[in-house]
């Protein structure tokens, strides 16, 4: 009866346990939220029969284990139950380190008794972010499968984040709960667990998702409050977000023309083609892209800068761009760069010109002294030095004194109002020892106010130049001399040619009666000849006057009757003759002065060629383009020794030979002198071994004729030779 009642009863109070079961079950799955839990599991339990249930909860951060939910307990009973997560010997953490729930006995604080149970964040499912990476280090997990004491350190999650939570369920019980009550509270805790740790995990995943969105419109309104366009692309430079600025660039506005579309795709174009570039080189983070605005028609210059956005994984998801209008920027750069280059340039070019300065100064011969407006000395030359010596250092007493005239100088001319000034100034000479008077030339340099902003004085040493003067003088004397010595010499050869040559013109004279016919041309050079040799023995005994017979004569002529005359010689010597004559058959000049130049000149080729060679004898003529004027010029060239540069400077004066005692040193004098009363000059190239060429130039100031103009060259020809 007993047992038939037992069970008579105990039917029906499975029933209720079932029913009670099923509706704790369906009131914990509505519930939405997290909070929503433990008040629903605290009614459940004193619905149990427990008179009084409470939830304390870890806060990670500080390490308090304190009440954060309950229901029929009194403010001391909650008191008791707070505690520190490092409080080793209270029971409560006891508990939750062991994972192993326990009755609490009552204590001096409290005379009930508590069945603690301890629930913590665990699954048996991995979270999202792990299953997507294949990770086993997920928290929910390795808090399902723990064997041993709570890891307090290690609950926040790997894979996704979460910060763990771990609770302490508190139920009060008596003598008279038995374990099947106890079992039904521990299934009624775990199934709220189970929806504790799906709703956290949900709100965890909700508020990442809140806070992204938070960011995402703070990026948002960032982007937009900046005045340069942004760009987020993804993987393919597909545009994801763009600010304001960067769509007056890439979007099409409402009303625009066909040349905006077009442009549009156009900016398009080049943005993806340099997203592509920038990509595929993986080291420019910049580049200069030019694009049209939509609405102007303009170009626009911008430096785009991009920077890559990777996943957590490490993978790039896109592109962030930033472009910033550098088409003011550019312009003003190129500028300050054209002006650096100018500066440049300007640099150079005064540093040149200083360079050349100090080059002059340096090497001007005379004591340079700068000074500036107090007449202080600010640039000494290295002759000045040597007369003022060196600030800071050990002088001679002399160089003091002239220091201290220098000074009063200086000083005198500086606040003078004198531009310019001219004295002289005893200075004493290191070098000589002496004392030496200077000619001190000053001038002043003004500032772009009128100022004097320098003083420039040169020192030109009066000895120097009465030295100059000394030698000059004497040069003077020396070449006076020399025509002195060659007017005696020429009258004394005059005089006793003269004897000898009026009995040869005699005996030709008699030669002419009873002469035959095939010997007169010979009879007329003897007489032609002679008669020149008498008119030259005259201007010797002149001392070469510039009194001569002037008259027209045919310049080739001459030139032939010369060379006819030593013909027999050059071709003895070897050499051969080329004649070019350019018709030059109206000159006006003293053909016997011609004659005797051409004998000097021909003589000097044929000595010159002592093994044979070539002589070339050129006479042109040049006219001007008023026909009136022009130049005719003789030249011979030869193939002989040459002339020695040293000596091409001297050769045109008396006495100057290189034949030795065969040669009088007279010939070329002769010849400058003949050219000078021609009004003519002389020019010589020579190179030692090859040969000389001379050529004489003669201006003419006659009208030239029809018969001749056919072998004149043109004068400006001639000028760009």
């Amino acid at each position: 009866m007993a047992t038939s009642r037992i069970q008579a009863q105990g039917k029906p109070e499975l029933k209720l346990v079932r029913d009670n079961s099923r509706e704790a079950s369906l009131r914990l799955l509505a519930a939405e939220r997290s909070e929503e839990v433990f008040p629903i599991l605290l009614e459940e339990i004193v619905h149990l029969g427990f008179p009084r249930a409470l939830v304390l909860e870890v806060d990670f951060d500080s390490g308090v284990i304190k009440p954060t939910a309950s229901l029929n307990c009194e403010k001391h009973t909650l008191q008791r139950f707070r505690t520190s997560l490092w409080a080793s010997e209270n029971p409560v953490v006891s508990v939750l380190q062991n994972l192993t729930p326990r009755v609490l006995k009552p204590t001096p604080a409290g005379s009930e008794s508590f069945y603690a149970y301890p629930i913590i964040f665990r699954n048996r499912n991995r979270c999202w972010e792990a299953e997507r990476d294949r990770r086993q280090d997920c928290r929910a997990v390795l808090n399902n499968r723990l064997s041993g004491k709570y890891p307090v350190e290690e609950q926040v999650c790997r894979a996704c984040g979460i910060r763990a939570y771990a609770t302490i369920v508190l139920a009060q019980v008596n003598r008279y709960t038995d374990e099947s009550r106890l079992a039904e509270f521990r299934t009624l805790t775990d199934r709220a667990n189970s929806v504790l740790s799906r709703l956290f995990k949900v709100e965890h995943y909700y508020n990442r998702m809140r806070d992204m969105e938070i960011t995402i419109s703070r990026l948002r309104a960032v982007m937009q409050s900046m005045a340069d366009p942004v760009i987020l692309t993804d993987g393919q430079h597909r545009v994801v977000i763009q600010n304001k600025a960067a769509e007056g660039f890439f979007r099409v506005p409402e009303g625009v023309s066909e040349g905006g579309k077009r442009a549009v795709e156009f900016n398009n174009l080049l943005f993806s083609a340099a997203l592509s570039s920038m990509v595929v080189s993986a080291t420019d983070t910049s580049r200069d892209l030019t694009l049209v605005d939509v609405m102007d028609g303009e170009e626009v210059l911008f430096e785009a800068v991009c920077a890559p956005t990777y996943s957590g994984e490490g993978v790039r998801t896109g592109m962030v761009t930033v472009m910033r209008d550098v088409t003011d920027l550019r312009r003003a750069d190129e500028e300050v760069r054209a002006n650096l280059e100018k500066l440049r340039t300007a640099e150079d070019v005064v540093r040149q010109d200083r360079n050349r300065l100090n080059l002059v100064i340096e090497n001007v011969g005379d004591p340079i002294i700068v000074a500036d407006n107090s007449a202080k000395v600010v640039l000494l030359d290295p002759l000045a030095k040597e007369l003022f010596g060196l600030s800071g250092s050990t002088r001679n007493p002399e160089l003091v004194k002239n220091q201290a005239k220098l000074d009063a100088y200086l000083t005198s001319f500086t606040f003078s109002f004198a531009e310019k000034e001219n004295r002289s100034l005893h200075l004493y000479q290191p070098g000589t020892r002496s004392e030496i008077e200077f000619a001190a030339r000053s001038g002043k340099i003004y500032d772009a106010r009128g100022q004097v902003a320098f003083t420039v004085t040169v020192l030109r040493d009066f000895s120097t130049w009465k030295k100059l003067e000394q030698l000059q003088l004497e040069r003077r004397m020396l070449e006076m001399e020399k025509f002195a010595a060659t007017g005696r010499l020429a009258g004394t050869i005059a005089h006793e040619i003269n004897n000898p040559l009026e009995s040869i013109k005699n005996a030709i004279h008699l030669l002419a009666d009873g002469l035959d016919e095939k010997y007169k041309p010979i009879h007329e050079v003897l007489k032609t000849e002679t008669e020149r040799v008498t008119r030259i023995v005259r201007q010797m005994l002149g001392l070469y006057r510039n009194v001569v017979n002037v008259s027209n004569f045919d310049l080739d002529a001459v030139v032939e009757d010369t060379l006819t005359l030593f013909s027999r010689p050059l071709a003895k010597a070897g050499i051969n003759v080329e004649k070019q004559l350019g018709n030059v058959t109206q000159f006006n000049g003293s053909a016997d002065q011609f004659r005797q130049l051409l004998s000097n000149l021909v003589v000097n080729a044929r000595d010159s060629m002592s093994r044979g060679g070539k002589l070339i004898v050129r006479t042109r003529q040049f006219r001007s383009p008023d026909g009136l004027h022009g130049l005719v010029t003789l030249t011979l060239a030869d193939t002989g020794t040459g002339i020695a540069p040293d000596l091409q400077k001297s050769m045109f004066e008396p006495f100057v030979s290189t034949k030795g005692a065969k040669g009088t040193g007279l010939g070329l004098w002769i010849v400058k002198g003949v050219v000078e009363n021609h009004n003519g000059r002389v020019r010589v190239r020579s190179s030692v071994g090859k040969g000389t060429v001379i050529q004489l130039t003669f201006p003419v100031t006659r009208d030239v004729t029809a018969a001749s103009m056919k072998s004149v060259i043109d004068l400006q020809s001639y000028l760009k030779q």
